[in-house]
């Protein structure tokens, strides 16, 4: 990765303190955007409503997913990602995300009646709720669905180990526009990515004109000597709007760090190389770059991360990776 600064010495007391009340603001900074855009008091955005619908079907998925459901499993959640559903669509109209959960509930309707579970007059709700809806898409999906491990198996059968060996940050980069489906495909990959209670958070603002990257990249302090060369830049981004709780605080650069790792991923098996770029600046900086750029208050900027078309034989960072017994602990003992 590129663009961490280098830590300042100790300095004076007076620097000491200096420092301080700087890391303050920044953390108020942070925490000010947090209270502002989750729905830790209130869900009262659109995408507030959205995201606990989305964490509502999850809950009806996963339960559906166990290797022995309980018949009649869930009624009080169900009602509830009925009612708010009803609501969000009399609001906002029908979209991806209802559609989704109706079909969460379609399939939870479906295993109880083939169970002879009795769920009172959830069937009626959904089947209005569906009503409501009118005619949906065929690739918007919910529920489970049956997959077997040699399946799995097959569609994943790779040198994994070699692949990631195979992956640098790179910094030499050939003269040759990137064709947007690679960026597209790179990017369907890294949207198969774990996120919490799938509420899938993340968005990626992608450029691909020279004078524009030149110009977000103006923002970021690790691409000396080798920005000039990309291809491409992306920053990564998720949407504070769909945590909700004191918890979920930090979640969003994980639910974002997965993303963006898989994102380098997916630019790597389409045959491009790539560079993560820290995105280890202030408030003032981070605030000059959303401005720029249009991103909204309510989301957390991740990472940025270069790429391009790779020159044919180049020098990369030989990047020693620690010894495996420093990274790996095996059983470790526990407390009797």
């Amino acid at each position: 990765m590129t663009g961490s600064p280098a830590m300042p010495g100790m300095g004076t007391p007076f620097e000491r303190a200096r420092r301080s009340l700087w890391l303050m603001r920044n953390f108020l900074y942070d925490y000010r955007r947090f209270a502002r855009s989750s729905f830790l008091h209130a869900r009262s955005s659109r995408e507030n409503r959205k995201a606990h619908i989305h964490l509502l079907a999850h809950t009806v998925e996963h339960g559906l997913s166990l290797p022995h459901p309980r018949p009649g499993f869930g009624q009080d959640k169900v009602r509830q990602l009925i009612s708010e559903t009803t609501a969000y669509v009399g609001d906002f109209g029908a979209d991806a995300s209802a559609e989704i959960a109706v079909k969460a509930l379609a399939a939870y309707v479906a295993f109880n009646r083939a169970g002879g579970a009795p769920i009172g007059d959830i069937p009626a709700a959904v089947d209005a709720l569906a009503t409501r809806l009118g005619a949906q898409r065929a690739d918007l999906l919910g529920g489970t669905e049956d997959v077997t491990a040699e399946g799995i198996r097959q569609r994943a059968a790779m040198d994994f180990l070699g692949f990631m060996e195979a992956r640098h940050s790179v910094r030499q980069y050939a003269d040759k526009p990137v064709d947007p489906r690679m960026i597209e495909n790179a990017v369907r990959a890294a949207h198969q990515s774990p996120s919490s209670c799938n509420r899938q958070t993340c968005r990626v603002y992608a450029f691909t004109e020279r004078n524009a990257i030149a110009r977000v990249l103006s923002f970021q302090s690790g691409h000396r000597g080798f920005g000039d060369q990309l291809g491409g830049l992306a920053v990564i981004t998720t949407d504070i709007q769909h945590w909700g709780t004191v918890g979920e605080r930090n979640q969003g650069w994980v639910d974002g760090g997965m993303f963006a790792m898989t994102l380098a991923l997916g630019l790597h098996a389409e045959g491009l190389g790539a560079c993560m770029l820290n995105w280890s600046e202030t408030r003032d900086v981070d605030t000059a770059m959303r401005a720029f750029v249009g991103i909204p208050d309510n989301e957390l900027v991740i990472t940025m991360l270069g790429f391009g078309h790779m020159r044919e034989s180049f020098k990369v960072p030989r990047s020693q990776r620690k010894p495996i017994d420093e990274v790996l602990r095996l059983d470790p003992a526990l407390p009797a």
